[in-house]
C-alpha cells in the first residue's frame, strides 16, 4: 500500500504541471531571449525572458486567477514589477514593465506620493486587486536592470518563494533545435595529469548531426583524480538569442556521475553561480564553462546526481569512455563522444611552496601598515594561495594601488577591505575606496572611516585605492528652460549625471511640492509625467541631486504651460 501510495503522489505531482491550463502573460508568439536557470552575471536567471516584438507597452495578461501580492518600483535589478499570487500554490512575477493597468498604477502613484519616493514597494492585502484569469496586469517596458524591451516572466513557489521553470506549466514555446556545444575542458586535481601535465586542457569539438566529437590528435591521457566541463547553449526558433540549456549529464562508462537540471532554484543558493562556472576561464575568455564536479563550497541544489562530487580516479591502464549529454526542456539533445586513456602510474611534478593560504571554511586576515582585509569564513569557493602587491600613486589617487588577490577568484561573501592613508582634513568626507578598472577608471566600494583606516565592503578581488571627489553632479533640462511654454508637452525631461562617486539623492519639485519623477540611470533621465489636471499658468520647477560624497546640485527653470 505504501508503495502505491508514492506512485499515485508521484503522478499526481507530475500531472499539476502538465495539466495546468495558465493563460499566455502575452498575447502573441512566445519567443525567449532568456530561459530559466540560464548562466548570468554572478547569478542563475530565475524566469524566461519573452521577447516584446522590440517595443514597449504590449499588454501583459495575468495567467491565472489570484490576487495581487506584492508590487515594487525600482531603479535596478525587476525595475517596475508585479507579484499575483494563484490558489494553486503559486505565484506569477512580471518584470521590467513600462506601467501598471490604470487601478494599480493609480494606487502605486498615490503610494509614491505619500512616500515622496519613486522606488517603493507594496504588499496589498488579499481584497484590494484581485485578479482574473487573462487579465490586463500592466504594459511591458524596459525599466530597471532590462538591456532592452522584453517581459521577464517567473513562477515560484508561494510558500518556499522558490522560482520554478515555467516552460514546465505547458506555455506554447517553439523548440526543436538541439543545443550548441562549444567546448570541453579537462582537469587534473592534486598529483593527478593530463597528457603527463598537472594542467587543465580544453579542447574544441566537431559537430556531426547532433553528435560532438574532441579535435585532438592524440589520445588523452589521465591518470588520478580528474574532473570535467562543459561550454553549451540553447537556441529556440524564430530568436538568435544564446540561451542557457536544461539539463547536463556526464557519463563515464556509461555511468551517470554528474547530472545538472534547470527544474528549480532557490535566491539564497544563486551566487553559487560563480562555483558552478570556471570563475577563472570566465575572466580570461568570456566563455562560461559549467563545472560537472564541486569545489568544496558549492551548495547549488541543482545537482541532481554528482557522484563522489563529479571526481573520477583514474588509476588502471584501461581506455574509458565519457560521454556528455546537454539537453534543452523540450528533449532536444546533443552528445559530445571521447574516449581517455587512464594510466596507472603518475608523472613526478615538481612541487613549490605556495606560501600562505587563505581556507574556505575559516575566517581569513590580511595586513600590513597600509592595507587589511577581512574574509568571513566561507567567503570562498576554495582554498586558494594569498597575493598582495603594491603600485605607485597616479596623479588620479591620493593612496598607492593595493593589488589584493585576483580579479579571476570569485567571492561569495562581502569583505572588509581597509587602506590607511594620511587624507587631508578638509576633503576627509570627499573620499572613498575605489575600484581601478581594467580600463584605468573607477567603481565607487565605499567611505567608511575606521581609526586612521578608510573602509569599504567589496565582493570582489582586484586593485583598489583611495580617491576624492569634490565635483558637483551635472543636471540638464532636456525640454524645459526658463520662460518656456510647455502646453504643448506631455512630459518634463531632464537628464543628471555624476561622473565621480555616482548619484545617491535626487528629488524634483514644482512650486515647492514634491513630484514624481521616474528615473532611468541607463539614459541618466528623470521623466515627470504631466497630469492632464496640471494647473495653468506659471511655475518654478527645482531639482536636486547628490551624489555619494554629498556634493549637491540645485536647478531651477521657470515655465509657462
Amino acid at each position: 500500500m505504501k508503495q502505491l501510495f508514492l506512485l499515485s503522489f508521484s503522478l499526481i505531482s507530475l500531472s499539476i504541471f502538465s495539466q495546468t491550463n495558465y493563460h499566455s502573460p502575452l498575447n502573441f508568439e512566445l519567443l525567449l531571449s532568456g530561459t530559466f536557470g540560464e548562466l548570468r552575471g554572478s547569478h542563475f536567471h530565475t524566469g524566461i525572458d519573452i521577447k516584446t516584438e522590440g517595443v514597449e507597452g504590449q499588454k501583459v495578461f495575468s495567467i491565472a486567477d489570484g490576487y495581487v501580492s506584492r508590487i515594487k518600483v525600482s531603479t535596478w535589478g525587476y525595475g517596475k514589477a508585479i507579484y499575483i499570487t494563484h490558489p494553486d500554490g503559486n505565484t506569477s512575477v512580471y518584470a521590467h514593465l513600462k506601467e501598471f493597468n490604470k487601478e494599480i498604477e493609480k494606487y502605486v502613484n498615490e503610494q509614491q506620493y505619500k512616500k515622496e519616493n519613486f522606488e517603493i514597494q507594496l504588499f496589498p492585502s488579499k481584497e484590494k486587486f484581485p485578479i482574473k484569469r487573462g487579465e490586463v496586469v500592466a504594459l511591458s517596458g524596459n525599466t530597471g536592470g532590462s538591456g532592452g524591451a522584453h517581459l521577464h516572466f517567473e513562477i515560484r513557489n508561494t510558500k518556499s518563494e522558490h522560482p520554478i521553470n515555467p516552460l514546465q506549466f505547458n506555455f506554447d514555446v517553439t523548440d526543436n533545435i538541439q543545443p550548441t556545444i562549444v567546448g570541453i575542458k579537462i582537469y587534473p586535481h592534486q598529483n593527478s595529469s593530463v597528457n603527463n601535465k598537472n594542467e587543465s586542457v580544453k579542447y574544441s569539438l566537431t559537430k556531426k548531426g547532433n553528435n560532438y566529437s574532441v579535435n585532438s590528435k592524440q589520445i588523452i591521457k589521465v591518470n588520478g583524480d580528474i574532473s570535467f566541463s562543459i561550454s553549451t547553449y540553447d537556441k529556440l526558433n524564430g530568436a538568435y538569442n544564446k540561451n542557457g540549456v536544461y539539463s547536463i549529464k556526464l557519463f563515464i562508462d556509461n555511468n551517470l556521475i554528474h547530472h545538472f537540471l534547470a527544474d528549480e532554484l532557490s535566491f539564497s543558493e544563486k551566487r553559487f553561480l560563480n562555483a558552478h562556472i570556471d570563475y577563472s576561464e570566465y575572466t580570461e575568455s568570456k566563455t562560461k564553462y559549467n563545472r560537472c564536479f564541486n569545489l568544496p563550497y558549492n551548495k547549488l541544489s541543482n545537482y541532481k546526481t554528482n557522484v563522489n562530487d563529479g571526481i573520477f580516479n583514474f588509476i588502471d591502464s584501461l581506455t574509458h569512455k565519457i560521454r556528455f549529454e546537454v539537453e534543452d526542456f523540450e528533449g532536444n539533445k546533443s552528445e559530445v563522444n571521447f574516449e581517455v586513456q587512464s594510466q596507472s602510474t603518475s608523472p613526478e611534478f615538481e612541487t613549490e611552496d605556495s606560501g600562505d593560504r587563505f581556507l574556505y571554511n575559516q575566517a581569513n586576515v590580511y595586513k600590513n601598515l597600509k592595507f587589511e582585509a577581512h574574509l568571513e569564513k566561507y567567503s570562498l569557493y576554495e582554498d586558494c594561495n594569498v597575493h598582495y602587491s603594491v603600485g605607485i600613486k597616479t596623479d588620479n589617487t591620493l593612496s598607492e594601488i593595493h593589488n589584493f588577490m585576483s580579479s579571476s577568484i570569485p567571492i561569495h561573501k562581502n569583505y572588509v577591505l581597509s587602506i590607511k592613508e594620511k587624507i587631508a582634513k578638509n576633503i576627509t568626507d570627499k573620499v572613498y575606496i575605489a575600484k581601478v578598472n581594467d580600463n584605468g577608471t573607477f567603481t565607487y566600494k565605499g567611505n567608511s572611516w575606521r581609526g586612521s583606516f578608510l573602509s569599504a565592503k567589496v565582493r570582489e578581488f582586484g586593485n583598489f585605492t583611495i580617491i576624492s571627489d569634490t565635483v558637483n553632479p551635472i543636471i540638464l533640462g532636456i525640454n524645459v528652460k526658463d520662460g518656456k511654454n510647455i502646453s504643448s508637452q506631455t512630459t518634463i525631461k531632464c537628464t543628471i549625471e555624476d561622473k565621480g562617486s555616482g548619484i545617491s539623492f535626487y528629488r524634483g519639485e514644482i512650486n515647492g511640492k514634491w513630484i514624481l519623477m521616474e528615473y532611468d540611470y541607463k539614459k541618466n533621465l528623470l521623466t515627470y509625467k504631466i497630469p492632464s489636471d496640471f494647473e495653468k499658468g506659471k511655475h518654478t520647477l527645482t531639482v536636486v541631486v547628490k551624489d555619494r560624497m554629498g556634493n549637491k546640485t540645485e536647478y531651477t527653470d521657470n515655465f509657462t504651460y
